[in-house]
């Protein structure tokens, strides 16, 4: 994984680490890119498909459902990643 920024209009951007998981599981969206903001700890993460705005309605009213070990896996490999991008 490179620390760049990606421009492709077919990606999508999310500070999110729930929501960028949860899309790696239920879209199997894979994390093509991360990119350190400022100099906070924070990154955004660049996925290769976008969620339509029911599985954004979903989530964030929380009754999206995926499977909760995927679920975890993904949350923690998504924590990995960012820390290394932050060192």
């Amino acid at each position: 994984m490179q620390r760049q920024e990606l421009s492709n209009p077919t990606h999508y951007k999310t500070e999110k680490l729930t929501f960028a998981a949860y899309l790696i599981i239920a879209l199997k969206a894979d994390l093509v890119g991360i990119q350190p903001i400022g100099n906070s700890r924070n990154v955004i993460f660049i996925l290769s498909k976008s969620p339509s705005s029911e599985q954004l309605t979903e989530f964030f009213n929380g009754s999206a459902r995926v499977p909760a070990l995927k679920y975890a896996e993904a949350i923690n490999r998504l924590k990995s990643v960012a820390y290394e991008a932050r060192r």
